[in-house]
């Protein structure tokens, strides 16, 4: 498996059978580099303008966007029902969290989750992660407190931050300081090649 940020919530996941998985998309207002990128599948977490700009992304990809269990070649993909926010949803609606299983390696993608999770199909697709992809920025999800006191309640072998204000997204969300400060989180290059075992601990990921 390879993984590439791409900014903001979106990442670039290529497969082990070649095909490529593209989470989130952006559009242009966001902030970052607009999206050049192709992909097989793209996974939107939900319905918003900075996670569901399917246009941006190239090849006529297959768009999964609902909770549920597709199996895609070698891999598969589960989505969970959540929400956008501590309000089951009354303030910013629904989230679907995905979980990609490709071989050994699962890779969890929270989208906005913007509440600690409260179900039991929301704590078992966490469990035995090897690599979380988790917003730390608040306001719209989560924040870094609550993702730090979730890695440590549910114990990924990898969690890398997203969603969070940097040079590029001036979103009224914090940015990452807080998130190094309290776990010692690495810098990773901008796209990396991960298999079992190959990261742990915390990390944020260059642009």
């Amino acid at each position: 498996m390879k993984l590439q940020w791409l900014g903001h919530s979106c990442f670039k996941i290529a497969l082990n059978d070649g095909r490529t998985i593209v989470t989130d998309p952006y559009d242009d207002t966001v902030g970052y580099p607009p999206l050049h990128v192709k992909a097989d599948i793209v996974l939107s977490s939900h319905g918003h303008f900075d996670h569901n700009c399917f246009a941006a992304v190239e090849g006529d990809p297959e768009i999964i966007n609902a909770p549920g269990e597709y199996v895609r070649g070698g891999a598969t993909i589960t989505g969970v029902h959540s929400f956008h926010d501590d309000a089951r949803g009354a303030k910013r609606g629904d989230n679907v969290i995905f979980a990609v299983q490709d071989g050994d390696m699962k890779l969890v993608h929270l989208g906005d989750l913007g509440h600690l999770p409260d179900t039991d199909a929301q704590r078992a697709i966490l469990r035995d992660t090897d690599i979380l992809l988790i917003p730390i920025g608040g306001t719209y999800t989560i924040t870094t407190p609550q993702a730090v006191a979730l890695i440590g309640l549910y114990k990924p072998r990898a969690a890398v931050a997203m969603h969070y204000r940097n040079d590029y997204c001036h979103f009224p969300v914090t940015d990452c300081a807080e998130f190094v400060k309290e776990t010692h989180a690495d810098t990773l290059p901008n796209a990396v090649e991960v298999f079992k075992g190959a990261l742990a601990g915390c990390y944020v990921m260059e642009i």
